[in-house]
């Protein structure tokens, strides 16, 4: 009895160890099991705060990325012609720092690239402040171009007018005048008297006199000179309907019943032209005009009853 009590007592001995031993090893497990809990919970932990760490990097890196390309594309909106050929460049370079971003690439490569662009772009920016105050300045200079053309302009048609009305006067001053001039009808007396008639039947030729006044600044040379004898009807006592027997004044072809080239030489000259009648002369008034190819020297008329 005693020896199978001792058995039985040895083995609870050993049972107690083996249960002792796998509940310290139980312990141990849980042990380990929580500590890695811990460690995996910090990790989670640490993980996502990196994550959001990373993503507030991510947002500050593409609110800087926004702003280099505000900045940038507020002035090519202004200045695009002058930004054409480097304008691929920026962009294409702004496209690969947005894919680098999404793929949340290494930071410090996001950066310097960025870096970079910012760099580049502050550039243009500086380029075309200058292309700016260049213009500014090309503009003012053009507002007074445009100003002194527009001066030289107004003396210029100042001046034309001047000259105009200086010709115009030089023209007016250097035409030719007649004064004292006179018609009368006349008959040949004997010895070839002239007498003068107002009797239409009786006259025999009208006379017209004229002189013509100095003028020192007149063109010195000959100068022809016109009668024209217009009946009380209107008619104008000429030769010939040819072209021979007329003169152009003022574009205007004008028919002449006189007509006698003087050499004037600036001094005063007188002289006197006769109209033979081919018919009896009509009663009435005959207005007898006296020209030059450039100006008419004066009217007068005569009476015949």
């Amino acid at each position: 009895m005693e020896t199978k009590q001792a058995g039985i007592t040895g083995s609870d001995n050993r049972n107690e160890k083996i249960y002792r031993a796998t509940i310290l090893a139980l312990v141990a497990v849980i042990a380990i099991l929580a500590v890695f809990l811990v460690i995996s919970r910090m990790s989670l932990k640490e993980t996502r705060e990196l994550r959001v760490f990373a993503e507030e990097m991510n947002q500050e890196l593409q609110l800087e990325l926004d702003s280099v390309l505000a900045e940038y594309n507020l002035v090519k909106l202004e200045y695009d012609s002058v930004l054409v050929e480097k304008d691929s460049i920026i962009q294409a370079s702004a496209q690969e720092i947005q894919q680098l971003i999404a793929r949340q690439a290494d930071y410090n490569r996001i950066r310097r690239q960025l870096n970079g662009l910012r760099e580049v772009t502050q550039n243009y920016v500086k380029e075309i402040d200058s292309l700016v105050t260049v213009n500014q300045v090309l503009r003012a200079e053009n507002v007074q171009i445009r100003e002194e053309i527009r001066q030289v302009r107004a003396r210029t048609t100042e001046l034309t007018q001047d000259k105009e009305v200086l010709e115009s006067k030089v023209e007016l001053a250097s035409a030719l005048r007649a004064y004292q001039l006179e018609a009368s009808a006349i008959r040949i007396r004997g010895a070839g008297r002239e007498e003068e008639t107002d009797r239409a039947r009786r006259a025999e030729q009208i006379k017209v006199c004229f002189t013509i006044a100095e003028n020192p600044i007149a063109p010195a040379g000959t100068q022809h000179v016109y009668v024209r004898i217009a009946s009380p009807t209107g008619d104008i006592l000429r030769l010939s309907e040819a072209d021979t027997h007329s003169f152009v004044h003022h574009s205007d072809t004008l028919q002449f019943s006189l007509r006698e080239a003087i050499n004037y030489q600036n001094q005063e000259i007188t002289s006197c032209l006769y109209w033979e009648r081919l018919a009896e002369f009509e009663p009435g008034i005959y207005l007898v005009s006296l020209y030059t190819d450039e100006v008419l020297l004066g009217e007068t008329s005569l009476a015949l009853r």
